[in-house]
C-alpha cells in the first residue's frame, strides 16, 4: 500500500511541472490586418417586429401544443422605439416587450411570464415562444428537431441561475425568477 503511494506521488511530482509550463502560442496576423475595417457588430436581430411576429406565428403552428397561441394587439410606445404585446393560450399569458433601434429592426424582444414556471401553461407557453423564436431566427439551420433540443437545453440550464446561449448571431437568456427570457 506504501509503495502504491510512493509510487504514485513520484509520477505527480513528473507529471504537474509539464501542465503547468504554458506553451506560446504564435499568432499569425495577415500583414494588411491594420487597414481592414472590423466587423460590425449586429445589434439585436435581423427582423422587424413584424417580421417576428410572423415568422412565430409560422412556427407556432409546427407544434400541435403550440397551435393555438394567440397574439394581442401590438401597441407601440416610447413614440416608436419599443413595442408591446402579448402572447396567451389555455389561460396563459406571457407579455413580450420589443425594443426597437435605429434601423427599426428588433434590438432586444423579451418575454415575460407572471406566473412563473411553475404554472404549467405558462411554461409550455414560454417553451413554445422560444421553439418559435428559434425557428424563425434561422429556419434554414434551427431544424424543428435541433430547435425542440435547444429549447429544451436553455430552460434546463436555467433551473439554478440565469443561462445565456450564444445562437447563432444572436443570444437568449433565460431564467425562472423572474420568469423570462430574452433575445438581443
Amino acid at each position: 500500500m506504501i509503495r502504491r503511494l510512493a509510487v504514485c506521488a513520484l509520477l505527480i511530482v513528473q507529471v504537474l511541472p509539464a501542465f503547468a509550463a504554458k506553451e506560446e502560442v504564435e499568432y499569425l496576423i495577415p500583414e494588411d490586418w491594420a487597414t481592414k475595417e472590423p466587423p460590425k457588430q449586429v445589434d439585436g436581430l435581423p427582423l422587424s417586429p413584424k417580421e417576428l411576429e410572423s415568422g412565430m406565428k409560422k412556427r407556432f403552428k409546427e407544434i400541435p401544443q403550440c397551435s393555438a397561441v394567440a397574439f394581442g394587439t401590438a401597441n407601440v410606445v416610447k413614440d416608436g422605439a419599443a413595442v408591446y404585446q402579448t402572447l396567451s393560450q389555455a389561460g396563459a399569458q406571457l407579455d413580450v416587450i420589443i425594443d426597437v433601434n435605429s434601423e427599426g429592426k428588433v434590438g432586444n424582444a423579451k418575454f415575460i411570464g407572471a406566473k412563473g414556471a411553475k404554472d404549467d401553461p405558462e411554461l409550455q407557453l414560454m417553451m413554445c415562444s422560444t421553439y418559435a423564436v428559434m425557428r424563425t431566427l434561422q429556419p434554414d439551420l434551427e431544424t424543428r428537431e435541433k430547435a425542440q433540443k435547444n429549447m429544451k437545453h436553455v430552460w434546463v440550464s436555467a433551473q439554478q441561475k440565469p443561462f445565456e446561449m450564444a445562437f447563432y448571431f444572436n443570444k437568449i437568456k433565460t431564467q425562472y425568477v423572474p420568469f423570462e427570457m430574452n433575445v438581443h
